[in-house]
């Protein structure tokens, strides 16, 4: 592993976001490094080195092919350090050290994930049918390894009235309460408002009259039983409560499409009566619009 200007991290677990030469990539380091400065954390950005079959990093031998591994070498710190020319230039405050790692980039970023405070990658965004069709291996290997609360961030979308604005999707399981200590940081931190929402599947079709009213009254009751706690503890926060039907992650990422950012657990159990979870925040990676946080479950292993 090769570092380039590096700053001290005084001991803090730093906000570390994977750097490539592409749109998305600039904009997961954009918000990554926000994120940083808001949080009081050193910021470190890392460029995996994914050599081709049968390169050698290191080689023993004469030119050309140690040539070709030194420019190889030489494009990733490049790209690093234009990425940090980009932060120090908007946060010139924030300790910034940036690093290449040989291997495969989710090898590599579910490692440093292990040391980190939040791990945070770009995404481009997908169309309608990408969405139906397109594996992210990336994200769901991220979500599921790295240990940490992931952030997967698109590029950025159209100005909203809507930007201070943390959602958080609870069920009530032990996964969505992490998930909801996050978002209530998240909202205090920031100054953003907290939409606290919790998703019913109810099938055939919404329900109606009285079992409606049952449904929506005993949902928000939960809701507020949930967040009790954390309205103790940010009592500066704004809160509102949203009641929604259908499948999760659809749901989930219409109410939070204009959001500062979208909060989930990465394994919710049902604990709501009525809800169905699944894998939600696999499908939320292709359907989020706006920053999705992944938040595993604390002291969950983090093994690739």
């Amino acid at each position: 592993m090769a570092t380039i200007p590096e700053s001290s991290s005084h001991g803090l677990k730093p906000v570390v976001v994977g750097v490539s030469r592409s749109e998305a990539s600039r904009a997961g380091v954009a918000w990554a490094a926000q994120e940083a400065a808001m949080r009081h954390l050193p910021l470190r950005l890392v460029h995996a080195l994914e050599w081709p079959p049968g390169a050698e990093p290191h080689p023993h031998v004469a030119h050309p092919q140690r040539t070709w591994s030194a420019h190889f070498r030489a494009g990733g710190e490049m790209e690093l350090r234009e990425a940090a020319d980009l932060v120090r230039e908007r946060h010139p405050n924030l300790k910034v050290d940036a690093r290449t790692a040989d291997g495969p980039r989710a090898r590599v970023l579910v490692q440093q994930g292990m040391e980190a405070a939040l791990l945070v990658v770009g995404a481009k965004p997908l169309n309608v049918v990408e969405q139906l069709f397109v594996v992210s291996p990336l994200g769901v290997t991220l979500t599921a390894h790295a240990g940490c609360p992931v952030a997967l961030v698109r590029p950025p979308q159209p100005a909203s009235d809507n930007r201070q604005l943390v959602v958080v999707g609870v069920d009530g399981s032990a996964n969505s309460r992490e998930a909801m200590a996050f978002a209530f940081e998240e909202a205090a931190l920031s100054g953003a408002r907290l939409r606290v929402v919790a998703v019913r599947h109810v099938h055939p079709g919404r329900p109606v009259g009285g079992e409606g009213e049952d449904v929506e009254n005993q949902s928000r009751a939960e809701l507020s039983e949930a967040t009790a706690g954390w309205r103790e503890k940010y009592p500066e926060v704004e809160i509102e409560y949203r009641v929604k039907y259908g499948h999760p992650a659809r749901a989930l990422a219409h109410t939070a499409a204009h959001a500062q950012c979208l909060v989930v657990g990465s394994r919710g159990l049902g604990g709501f009566r009525g809800m169905l979870v699944g894998s939600v925040s696999h499908v939320l990676l292709h359907q989020a619009t706006c920053p999705l946080i992944v938040v595993p479950p604390r002291g969950g292993p983090a093994t690739y």
